[in-house]
């Protein structure tokens, strides 16, 4: 089974002044020739295994493959790409790179050695923009496992918080945040079916932009969990995750969803910097249905006095839609019914069908129910959740006498500070269920939606849990308006920087 190395290899060249940074000025180093791709490959390599060790962040390396791919960028192939030279890592979750592992946490797809046929979109277009993947990113069995807010498997073990290790790093793209955070790499691959980019963002410090639906191809699949789920990145800066969305934007032959709003002509990196105008924000710090931690909340009415005084229209708000959290019901039957399709898909790997020792024991309840559930209960919540989505989405669109028509919803992002390791993975199915539903009351909606949002740290003491932990804040846009988020969450970012913080894990300590 291919796992992560130890040990540090010897010989290995020194980069030219390549020093940790974000991905947007490491690939303008590297296309200048400031900066040797070999170099920074080697010493992401280096960080890795300096590092992984305390936080489990990377649990399948592929340096080998790096290696190779480095050496071939410096001969001249993709040297001018978005991102050249700039090492990533990859989601150990159906992103596919032909002949690489495809374990996707799960036990027995890794002791069969289960390895990828084909090379998805979102692997090549990263390639393509010159990106090298040194591994692959811990997160939950399947997509679900104990719990999908969680990167804590029984493969693998936990992910801990580079900013606290008692505590953890939240999920399901929580081995990508983690590395990042950490400064393994400066920006790495996620994806978000509730929550998965933003939530391990906020816990971890960083940018997370969950994209619009149909904004970026799922190819070679058609869609994940009835239209929920998304590519996308976590990174350092705004200006990182706009460039990530340029490198993973368009379309497919055969992608069943196209965006509300097409991409601005000049892409999402020009976007950064310009001035949204005077906008309209309705905010809410807590939530009906849930009880908020109030240094969760704090932080969400700091943002909104910044966004105040920043020259924005800001009020108390929110959807009536979001009143209650009855939508979760049809989601959750969605989630259900494609994971259980999802995992038969490889019985033709293990040659038999799914038995109870064959997974995690919240992942073989949700199995057994997901295929008790019919076509006719499939079709009847999909109905629904396009009811609940035109009832949402109506407060972005102004209406004469509705009070309707904000830009922007800014809300926490998380509804409690990232909690211990083991909070999210120890307990029967009901609590654990609980527990993630008082982490994540904000998030799923706009997976159901398919709007755009965005995690974003917060540089101000609020910003910051009495355990040293981040506390992120979301801002919503109507869908298709990335360019919107990417607009004010660059503003936020120069009124209040978050760049300058640095966990107790890190590479530059």
């Amino acid at each position: 089974m291919a796992g992560l190395r130890t040990g540090t290899a010897s010989g290995r060249p020194t980069a030219t002044g390549a020093k940790m940074t974000d991905a947007t000025a490491l690939a303008a180093r590297v296309r200048a020739e400031e900066a040797d791709t070999v170099a920074t490959v080697e010493e992401a390599i280096s960080r890795c295994e300096q590092l992984n060790p305390t936080i489990n962040a990377i649990v399948v390396d592929t340096f080998g493959s790096a290696r190779t791919q480095a050496a071939e960028q410096a001969g001249g192939g993709h040297r001018d790409g978005l991102l050249a030279g700039v090492p990533i890592a990859l989601k150990d979750l159906f992103c596919p790179v032909e002949g690489e592992p495809a374990y996707q946490g799960n036990c027995r797809l890794a002791e069969l050695d289960h390895r990828y046929s084909e090379t998805g979109a979102v692997a090549r277009r990263w390639a393509e923009a010159g990106a090298i993947s040194i591994g692959h990113s811990h997160s939950p069995e399947l997509g679900g496992g104990q719990c999908p807010g969680a990167a804590e498997t029984m493969l693998y073990g936990p992910t801990r918080n580079p900013w606290n290790t008692d505590h953890t790093v939240l999920g399901s793209s929580g081995g990508a945040a983690a590395a990042v955070a950490a400064g393994i790499v400066p920006i790495a691959h996620a994806s978000d079916g509730g929550g998965s980019i933003r939530i391990p963002a906020s816990a971890n410090g960083l940018v997370g932009l969950k994209p619009s639906r149909g904004r970026i191809s799922s190819a070679p699949a058609g869609e994940g969990w009835g239209g929920g789920t998304t590519d996308g990145a976590v990174a350092l800066t705004v200006r990182d995750a706009a460039l990530a969305l340029d490198v993973l934007a368009g379309p497919e032959p055969g992608d069943p969803y196209v965006p509300a709003h097409p991409a601005p002509a000049d892409g999402y990196v020009a976007e950064v910097g310009q001035s949204p105008g005077q906008l309209r924000i309705g905010v809410s710090s807590t939530i009906p249905f849930e009880d908020t931690d109030p240094f969760c909340t704090q932080a969400a009415e700091a943002a909104a006095s910044l966004l105040d005084g920043l020259g924005h229209c800001v009020e108390q708000a929110l959807p009536e839609a979001m009143a209650t959290n009855d939508y979760m019901y049809d989601y959750v039957r969605i989630m259900r019914a494609s994971a259980t399709a999802t995992m038969r898909s490889f019985e033709s790997v293990l040659g038999r069908p799914w038995g109870e020792d064959d997974m995690e024991p919240v992942a073989w309840i949700n199995y057994q129910r997901g295929a008790k559930i019919s076509g006719a209960d499939i079709l009847a919540s999909r109905e629904r959740l396009h009811l609940f989505t035109r009832r949402l989405v109506q407060w972005w669109n102004p209406q004469p006498g509705t009070g309707d028509g904000f830009d922007l919803l800014l809300t926490p992002t998380l509804g409690l500070v990232p909690p211990p390791v083991g909070y999210l993975v120890d307990g029967d199915e009901r609590t654990l269920v609980r527990r993630l539903a008082k982490v994540t009351p904000y998030l799923p909606q706009f997976n159901v939606s398919g709007q755009p949002a965005i995690s974003v740290p917060l540089g101000t003491p609020e910003g910051m849990s009495p355990e040293g932990l981040p506390i992120g804040v979301q801002l919503v846009a109507a869908p298709g308006r990335e360019d919107v988020l990417l607009r004010v969450a660059a503003q936020m970012e120069q009124a209040a920087p978050w760049s300058g913080r640095r966990p107790p894990v890190h590479a530059t300590n």
